[in-house]
This record gives structure tokens, sequence and C-alpha cells, in this order.
């Protein structure tokens, strides 16, 4: 259960952004700040809340945290990338204060879905960003790295995100996917700042091919009602190798994604290491 939403009011720092044509845009073109912050659950202490020539983005239910000194929200944009509408698979990934928040962010929204509800929501353009980049976001933090890396920011800061000291889905399909998305900011010139404690800097090692197509075999009937048959995992064959790529889009396929995550991951404990 999400934590109930405090009061707050609205920090002087944050960027002077609107929704037009359902896309995210300054106000005044002139006033585009270079630098971007990002954070997980354990970095929002050490996020530049207070610092106006940042952007500072937060996601899902972190209202609470998302703060300056003097307890104002200091998020220039929010991010809610799982399905609102997902009447599928599963019960609906948001609670009613998870909700409440989607209703009533006071910034930039990017959701999966058009949500009239809130004028300031705006639908992320997964599909665009897809063909110019690559079909690759196996969580929010490559979604928002991707954003950073699109609007051209010079500098890219990275708070809280020691995915590979998280579970078994951050410190393997998370963590290989951010660290690929940091790269490619890298290589066209932005300048990636990891905050403390982060756990980026390794890659994963390969997958069992076999296992995995033997998972694919169990899968296939239920994931195969929704899919077409020659693409059973989604957007993916299933000979294909899983590096740089996943069967699924975090979020916007909410229910598939999860569970077939949850099935590839939970046979590792038996799994050796190899030294």
């Amino acid at each position: 259960m999400s934590p109930p939403i405090m009061p707050y009011t609205l920090s002087p720092c944050i960027a002077d952004l609107v929704v037009v044509n359902g896309a995210v845009r300054y106000r005044d073109e002139s006033q585009r700040r270079r630098k971007v912050a990002i954070c997980g659950a354990g970095g929002a202490r050490q996020m530049p809340w207070d610092d106006p020539t940042f952007e500072c983005w937060s996601l899902n239910n972190f209202w609470n945290t998302s703060r300056d000194r003097d307890g104002r929200i200091a998020a220039s944009r929010w991010w809610e990338q799982h399905q609102i509408f997902a009447n599928y698979g599963g019960p609906s990934p948001q609670d009613e204060n998870d909700m409440a928040w989607v209703r009533e962010c006071p910034v930039p929204l990017y959701t999966t879905e058009p949500f009239p509800e809130n004028p300031r929501a705006a639908v992320w353009p997964i599909d665009a960003m897809a063909r110019r980049y690559r079909d690759y976001f196996v969580c929010t933090f490559a979604m928002q790295i991707c954003q950073a890396i699109d609007e051209g920011f010079e500098e890219l800061h990275v708070f809280g995100l020691d995915l590979l000291n998280g579970t078994k889905r951050e410190a393997t399909f998370e963590a290989a996917c951010v660290a690929y998305w940091l790269g490619l900011a890298e290589g066209r010139g932005v300048r990636v700042v990891l905050g403390p404690y982060d756990g980026l800097r390794r890659q994963m090692h390969p997958r069992d091919w076999d296992a995995f197509m033997s998972l694919w075999e169990r899968e296939r009937p239920d994931v195969n009602l929704i899919f077409a048959a020659d693409c059973p995992t989604g957007r993916m064959r299933p000979d294909e190798q899983l590096l740089l790529r996943h069967p699924f889009r975090y979020g916007h396929d909410y229910h598939q994604e999860s569970n077939w995550v949850k099935g590839h991951v939970a046979r590792w404990d038996e799994r050796p290491v190899a030294i």
C-alpha cells in the first residue's frame, strides 16, 4: 500500500513546464535547463531538490520524499509507467493513494495511456522512442534516461539506483537495462554522474538459453492468448538472445512482463555461480 499523500505546495525551483498537444514542453524554451537528476528509493535525500539549475524527476509513489528542505514538491516531472487501466491478467498495479496522485499530480505526469482527468498527464511516447533508439525498456529508470538523451540534456545525475543490491529482478534485468541506457547516454556526449553507492558498473552473465526455451514452452499457452503465435514472448522471437532486449515493455505490458520475469528468475536459486 502506498503511503497517504502529505500536504504540499510546489517548490519555486521546479522548471516551468506545460503539456501541449500531449507533449511536455517548456513554456519559454530559453529557460531550458541542461542538467537533470533521477533517483531510486535510496537516493531522495541526495537529490538536488533545491538547485534551480536542475530538472529533478520523480516517479511512482515518491510524493512524500520528492521534496525540498521546506517540504515542498520539488520534482519538475513525474513518471507513472504502470498501466492505469490494466484490466487483464491480474489486479490494477495502483492502489487508491496511487490513483489519487495520478488524478492530482501538480506537475507534468508521464503515463502509459491517456488520462484526461489530469490535464497535466501526457502519454510517454514509447513507440517513437523504441523506433528512434532501441525497444529495450525494463524499468522506468530506462525510460527516464532515454528521455534525457532525447531532449539533449548535457548532464545526467543518478542517485540511489543501487540495483545490483536489490531484488532479483533489479539485480539482473533492470541493472543490465539501466547500464545500457547510461552507456548510450555517455556515448552520445551526456556527462553521467553517479551518486554514492550506485551499483551499475557491471553487466549480467549470459543466460541459460535451454532453460529459457523450456520456460517459453511452459508459458506459451497463456501468453499466446494475447500475442501472435509467431511472437509468443511479446516483442522477441523465443530463440533470440536477451542481450539488449526484453520480451515485454515494463509497465506498458504490465502483467505479461511481470509474470514472465517472475518465472524466469524463480529458478535461479538452484543454479551454480560461475567463478
